[in-house]
């Protein structure tokens, strides 16, 4: 039972933990498209600006979990005396932080040039919408519109 238990958890582990490659492909799958577009899906840009007749928009994310904050009453008994203490930790522990920086480099009809990335691949990933699903969504929508 507990190789079991063992091989489950590593299993667990190991999906979370997403390749470079996949999460570049689901970038560069927004990179035939439009600003316009990437806006909709993506919502609007961290920051904006004009380079060299270059337009860059970069998105940036984070996700903050705290850490534990603990507060613990005991009490024992020693024979005829008995006390009581009070435990506080006043600074959180643990807690980690996810951050993904995604840069659009963009022409000045809008269309994608270049998508780039640092940070958290794994956050990255989850926080970027996948488009091919976009794409095949719409498309079965249509698709149910139209026999409508």
């Amino acid at each position: 039972m507990k190789k079991l238990i063992i091989i489950l958890i590593i299993g667990l582990t190991a999906c979370t933990n997403i390749p470079v490659n996949q999460l570049n492909d689901r970038l560069q799958a927004w990179k035939n498209t439009n600003i316009d577009e990437v806006i909709k899906y993506w919502g609007v840009p961290s920051k904006q600006l004009e380079v060299s007749g270059k337009w860059h928009a970069e998105w940036i994310n984070e996700e903050h979990s705290s850490g534990n904050t603990a507060l613990s009453v005991g009490s024992r008994s020693f024979g005829r005396r008995s006390s009581i203490g009070f435990g506080l930790t006043l600074f959180e522990l643990g807690g980690n932080g996810d951050a993904c920086s995604r840069l659009v480099t963009y022409s000045e009809n809008g269309d994608i040039t270049e998508i780039s990335w640092k940070g958290s691949k794994n956050y990255c990933y989850e926080i970027t919408p996948d488009r091919l699903e976009i794409l095949k969504n719409k498309a079965v929508s249509e698709e149910q519109q139209s026999t409508n």
